[in-house]
């Protein structure tokens, strides 16, 4: 699965995409996001499955549509 890396410098900054890992479990992405990103002393570091991420388009969402 691949997963989208999110961190933060500091409380209250916006969350920057750092980057993606690749991982079989949300467990092994925690782990390779850390590995991999740790450079900074981030004050917060998360992982989205790419598989959770929802496109927004220029498409009107008719009906109050919500997933």
């Amino acid at each position: 699965m691949k997963y989208h890396v999110f961190t933060r410098d500091n409380a209250g900054d916006d969350l920057i995409h750092a980057g993606m890992v690749t991982a079989d479990s949300d467990r092994l992405a925690r782990i390779y996001a850390h590995r991999t990103y740790d450079e900074e002393d981030w004050e917060f570091m998360g992982i989205v499955r790419e598989d959770n991420l929802i496109e927004v388009n220029e498409q009107p969402i008719a009906g109050g549509e919500t997933r």
